[in-house]
C-alpha cells in the first residue's frame, strides 16, 4: 500500500488485509476444490511466512458484523455517529472476548479494533495461528505487511495569480460566484502522510486554529505513524498537497483549493504500516484527544479523502469494513483509482471495490492521463466512478512551497472538495451517501472512450465522465424538498431485495430496495415524478408520484414475475482437441454475477426469463483461446447452447497447440548443448551467462552467448549448429531469433542455412559493426519442402564484445495441434489447505503448470491446476512446492480428453 502519486515516483509494496468473503450463486461444478474450515481460514501467504520462520504478525478477522442498516434513518448528525460507533464497539467486544483471553494467556502483543472487527497480533507462532483458525467466531487469519511511502520528485511551479486550472476546469469558481458557498460548515479529512498545519494556504482552514494565534490539535490530528507527536507535520509532502487541492487558499494568489471555506483535520495513516492505516480509519469515525482518550463521534469529518491504494491492480477488500462503517455514519469516503494505466484492468484497491467511489485523472485538454488506471473493477464493475483533473496540479507542499504534481492522488481531492461545496449548499444531503453518489454520476460530463469497455455515458476509462461542480449544484435539492419511500414485493407479498427504483422528474435518481424490500429516496425537489421498478425476472411497472414539501410520499409496488427457463450447455475446444474448457460466461441483463463451467466437464447451467434474446459472452480461463460472443433467443422451452472456442491463431499459446515448427529457448542447458544442437570452435558458445549480460529482449532465463568476458585474449571463432529440421510439408518457412549483438570492426556475426544436411551453407543474415537488438525474422524460401534443413550461428571477434541469442524458431507461424491430453486437479497439503505447487511431466519438465487461485469462482477452490501432456497413456507427473516433499504419480493421460488427478503434499521434514 502506498501513496500512488505523483507519477514516476517509486511504488511501495501492496498491502492486503482482512479479506471479505463474497457469496455468489451459480451451478456447482462436478469437481469442487478441497477445503476444510480450518485450512480455508488461514491465508496462504501467512502459511508461507510461518513455514519459513514459525512467527509472524497477523490479523484475526471475526465473523460477527454489527447491524448498521438503520443508522442512515437517524437524523441527528451527532446521534448517528455515536450510534454507529457504539454498535461496532459492542459487536467487537462480545465477539473478541474469548480470543483476547487466549492471546493474553499466550503472552503475545496485540491490538484490538472495532471499526473493523479484527485484532492485530505481533509475533504470533504457527501453533497459535492453527488454534485460532479452529475457533467458530474467527472468519480468517491474514498476514500483515510493512509498507513505505514512495520517494517523490516533482518539478517546481509557481502560481500565476489565477484560479488553479483544475479548480476552474470543474467550475468550482463559478459555484463560489453563483451560489456564494465555499464549503462552509463542512469538515474534510485525509488519511495521508500528514499535513503542514500552518502552511499559508491551509492554516486558516485548519479546524484546530483557534483564530487568536493559538491551536488546539485535540480531535483534529491523529499521529497514527508515531512520527510527529502532538503537532501535525508532513515529512513526505503528499498529504499537504492533497489537502491544498481540497481547501487551499492563502488569500494572496494561490487559489489551489476547491472548497476554501471548509475546515480540515487529518491522520498520517498512509503508509507506515497496516496498523496505522486501520487505526486512522477508526479514528475518523470517533476522533479522540491527543492522548487517544475521550472519543467524540460528533467531531468526525463529513468527507475523508483517500489518495492512496494498491500500487498494482487489485480487488483486495482493503479497509472494506471501515468503508461500510463510514457510510453508515454519514461520512463520504473517496478513493484514488490508481496510477497503473494506460492498460485496462489496472484499477487499484480500495478504489476498485464496488462499495467505494473512485476517481480517475485527466489533463488540461480533458484527455485521460496515460497513468490513470482503467477498469473494470471488482466483479466487472465500471471503474473509475468519475474522473477529475490530475495532471500538473499545483498545490501546497511543506516549507510553505507549491509544486505541480501528477496522479489520481491529485484528482481525488477535487471530488472531495466538490462534495464539500454540495453539502454546504444543500444541507439536506449531508450524510446521504447514495444520493450524493447519484448526483455526482448524473451530472458528470459524458466522456466516451470504449478502449476498456462500457458505454459512452459510463466506461472504464472516465467512469461516469468528468467532474462538473456547477452542474452538480444546479441539480441539487436546494430549496423546498420532500421524499418518496415504499416497499417492493411480489404478488404474494414477499419483499424483493435489490430492485432498482428509477425516479424521473425535476431531478433523476436511482434507488435500490433493501433486504426487506423497502426503499427511501434522499431529498427531492418538489414536483411530479415518474417511477419505474426493475428487478431481474419481473415485469417493469410504471407509476407516478407527487413529491410535496417536507412530506414523504409512500409508494408500494407489487412486481409480477416472468416465466423462467434453463439455458445449459458445454464449452469446448473448437480447434482440434475438442476437450471441455473451464470458462466464465456473462450475460447482458443477467445481474446475478458470472457463470462458470465445470473445469472437468465444461458444463454450465443458468435460469433466465423466457421469451427474450440474450447476448452471451464467453471468456476462457485457459490462456490462448479467443473469447466467444453470440446472441441466443430463449423461447418458452429450455435451451441447449453449446460453445466451441478456437485457439488464438496470433499467439498460439492454448494448451495442446504449437507453431508449425521447432523452437529452442535453451531451458535446462547447463554444461553444454542438448536437444541435438552442437557447438564447435574455441572459445565455445556458453549458456550460463558468465559475463552477467542482459538477456535478449530482457526475457530472462538461459540463453546462448559468445562473450569476451570468458575469452581472455583469445579470438572467437565459434559456431552453434542446430539439429536437422524436416520442412518437407512447409511452403513458406522462416527463421526467427532474439538477438543482443554488440559489434566492432574486429567482430562478425553470421547466420547460415543448409538444406543438404550441412554439406553447403548459405548466409541469410550478417552483422559486423554497430548493434542489433530484438527479434529478427528471416524468410527461408530455399528450405521449403526440404527434409534436412539446418541453421548455424557463426561468431568471430574479440575486444570485449559479445553476441547473445534466445528463442530460436524454424518453421511457419501457423498454429497446429499437438497430440496429447489435459490433466486437471487440485493440490493441497495433509490439512486440506491449498498448496501453490508446480505440476510437471517428469520426463519433460517444460510441460508444467502452476496451481492458481480462483477468487471469482466461488465453487472452485484454490490450488486448481491444468496441465497439457504430449505423452498419452500411463504418464509420470511430479508435483513440487517449496517447503513440501515432491510427489510423483502415474496418470493415464487420454488423447484429446481431460483426466483428473489431485495431489496431497507433505511438508518437508513433517
Amino acid at each position: 500500500m502506498s501513496v500512488p502519486s505523483p507519477r514516476r515516483r517509486t511504488a511501495a509494496a501492496v498491502l492486503a488485509v482482512l479479506a471479505t468473503t463474497l457469496a455468489m450463486t451459480v451451478t456447482t461444478p462436478a469437481v469442487a476444490g478441497p477445503r476444510t474450515d480450518k485450512a480455508s481460514k488461514i491465508r496462504p501467504d501467512l502459511r508461507k511466512q510461518l513455514e519459513a520462520r514459525d512467527r509472524a504478525d497477523f490479523w484475526i478477522a471475526f465473523e460477527a458484523k454489527a447491524d448498521l442498516t438503520k443508522a442512515a434513518s437517524i437524523k441527528d448528525w451527532n446521534a448517528r455517529g455515536t450510534a454507529v460507533a457504539a454498535a461496532l464497539k459492542q459487536t467487537a467486544a462480545s465477539s473478541q472476548r474469548s480470543v483476547r483471553g487466549t492471546l493474553d494467556s499466550a503472552g503475545v502483543k496485540y491490538q484490538s479494533f472495532w471499526a473493523t472487527n479484527a485484532i492485530k497480533v505481533t509475533g504470533g507462532k504457527r501453533a497459535l495461528v492453527e488454534a485460532l483458525a479452529t475457533r467458530a467466531e474467527v472468519a480468517s487469519v491474514s498476514p500483515s505487511f510493512k509498507v513505505e511511502p514512495p520517494k517523490v520528485t516533482a518539478s517546481a511551479a509557481t502560481a500565476t495569480g489565477a484560479v488553479e486550472w483544475g479548480v476552474a476546469n470543474i467550475h468550482a469558481d463559478e459555484v463560489w460566484a453563483q451560489y456564494g458557498v465555499h464549503g462552509e460548515g463542512i469538515t474534510v479529512a485525509s488519511i495521508d502522510t500528514g499535513t503542514q498545519f500552518d502552511h499559508p494556504a491551509l492554516v486558516r482552514q485548519y479546524r484546530g486554529n483557534n483564530g487568536d494565534g493559538t491551536f488546539d490539535h485535540n480531535y483534529n490530528w491523529f499521529d497514527a505513524a508515531g512520527t510527529c507527536g502532538p503537532v501535525p507535520c508532513d515529512g513526505h509532502g503528499h498529504g499537504t498537497h492533497t489537502m491544498g487541492t481540497m481547501v487551499g487558499d492563502d488569500g494572496a494568489g494561490h487559489q489551489i483549493g476547491v472548497a476554501p471555506g471548509a475546515k480540515w483535520i487529518t491522520a498520517n495513516g498512509c503508509c507506515p504500516d497496516d496498523t496505522a492505516l486501520i487505526a486512522s480509519g477508526q479514528w475518523m469515525l470517533e476522533p479522540t484527544d491527543l492522548n487517544g482518550q475521550n472519543p467524540d463521534a460528533s467531531k468526525r469529518p463529513n468527507i475523508v479523502n483517500n489518495s492512496w491504494g494498491s500500487t498494482t491492480p487489485s480487488d483486495e477488500p482493503i479497509l472494506e469494513d471501515i468503508s461500510l462503517a463510514w457510510t453508515a455514519s454519514g461520512i463520504f469516503g473517496i478513493f484514488a483509482n490508481g496510477n497503473s494505466g494506460p492498460a485496462c484492468q489496472t484499477s487499484g484497491s480500495p478504489g476498485s471495490r464496488v462499495i467505494n467511489y473512485s476517481v480517475g485523472a485527466y489533463d488540461s485538454n480533458n484527455a485521460i492521463a496515460d497513468f490513470s488506471s482503467r477498469g473494470s473493477g471488482q466483479d466487472g464493475a465500471i471503474k473509475p466512478d468519475i474522473s477529475a483533473p490530475g495532471s500538473s496540479i499545483l498545490s501546497s507542499l511543506p516549507g510553505n512551497r507549491y509544486e505541480a504534481w501528477d496522479g489520481t492522488s491529485m484528482a481525488t481531492p477535487h471530488v472531495a472538495g466538490t462534495i464539500a461545496l454540495l453539502w454546504s449548499a444543500a444541507g439536506a444531503l449531508v450524510g446521504d451517501i447514495d444520493e450524493t453518489r447519484a448526483l455526482l454520476d448524473g451530472t458528470a460530463v459524458d466522456s466516451p472512450d470504449g478502449q476498456c469497455g462500457g458505454t459512452d455515458a459510463d466506461n472504464n476509462v472516465f467512469g461516469q465522465g468528468r467532474l462538473d461542480a456547477l452542474a452538480l449544484l444546479k441539480s441539487a435539492p436546494i430549496g423546498a424538498v420532500g421524499r418518496v419511500a415504499g416497499t417492493v414485493t411480489d404478488t404474494a407479498g414477499t419483499p424483493i431485495a435489490g430492485a432498482r427504483v428509477n425516479v424521473t422528474g425535476p431531478v433523476n435518481r436511482q434507488l435500490n430496495t433493501a433486504t426487506d424490500g423497502t426503499f427511501r429516496s434522499g431529498v427531492l425537489p418538489i414536483g411530479t415524478y415518474d417511477i419505474t421498478v426493475q428487478k431481474y425476472g419481473y415485469e417493469i411497472p410504471s407509476l407516478t408520484a407527487q413529491i410535496d414539501q417536507d412530506v414523504t410520499t409512500t409508494l408500494d409496488v407489487k412486481l409480477v414475475g416472468l416465466p423462467f427457463k434453463t439455458v445449459s450447455g458445454t464449452v469446448t475446444d473448437g480447434s482440434g482437441h475438442g476437450w471441455p474448457l473451464y470458462a466464465k460466461l456473462t450475460i447482458d441483463g443477467y445481474t446475478e454475477g458470472p457463470i462458470f463451467t465445470d473445469p472437468v466437464t465444461g458444463r454450465y447451467s443458468v435460469r433466465l426469463p423466457a421469451s427474450s434474446a440474450y447476448r452471451v459472452h464467453v471468456f476462457p480461463q485457459y490462456d490462448g483461446y479467443a473469447n466467444g460472443d453470440r446472441t441466443v433467443q430463449l423461447g418458452d422451452a429450455d435451451l441447449t447452447y453449446d460453445v466451441s472456442l478456437t485457439a488464438d491463431q496470433m499467439s498460439c499459446t492454448a494448451p495442446g497447440y504449437r507453431w508449425n515448427g521447432t523452437s529452442e529457448d535453451f531451458t535446462g542447458w547447463t554444461g553444454g548443448p542438448t536437444d541435438g544442437w552442437t557447438t564447435s570452435g574455441q572459445p565455445a558458445w556458453r549458456f550460463d551467462n558468465p559475463g552477467y549480460r542482459t538477456a535478449p529482449n530482457d526475457a530472462g532465463g538461459r540463453f546462448a552467448i559468445a562473450d569476451a568476458a570468458y575469452a581472455g585474449s583469445k579470438r572467437f571463432d565459434t559456431t552453434l549448429t542446430s539439429p536437422a529440421f524436416d520442412l518437407s510439408q512447409q511452403d513458406s518457412p522462416q527463421l526467427g531469433f532474439d538477438t543482443a549483438y554488440y559489434g566492432s570492426s574486429s567482430q562478425r556475426a553470421d547466420v547460415e542455412v543448409s538444406v543438404d544436411g550441412g554439406k553447403t551453407w548459405t548466409n541469410v543474415w550478417q552483422k559486423t559493426t554497430g548493434t542489433a537488438f530484438g527479434r529478427v525474422t528471416v524468410a527461408l524460401p530455399q528450405a521449403a519442402h526440404r527434409s534436412d534443413v539446418r541453421v548455424r550461428f557463426h561468431y568471430q571477434g574479440r575486444n570485449g564484445n559479445w553476441w547473445a541469442l534466445d528463442d530460436i524458431f524454424v518453421g511457419t507461424h501457423t498454429c497446429v495441434v499437438t497430440d496429447g491430453g489435459l490433466v486437471v486437479g487440485y493440490a493441497q497439503d495433509n490439512t486440506g489447505a491449498p498448496v501453490y505447487a508446480t505440476v510437471a511431466r517428469t520426463a519433460r519438465p517444460q510441460e508444467s503448470a502452476t496451481t492458481v487461485t480462483t477468487p471469482v469462482d466461488p465453487n472452485v477452490g484454490d490450488g486448481l491446476y491444468w496441465l497439457f501432456s504430449s505423452a498419452t497413456g500411463p504418464t509420470e507427473l511430479t508435483a513440487s512446492s517449496a517447503t513440501y516433499t515432491s510427489a510423483t504419480a502415474t496418470v493415464p493421460v487420454v488423447k484429446n480428453a481431460i483426466v483428473t488427478h489431485d495431489w496431497v503434499l507433505t511438508r518437508a521434514g513433517g
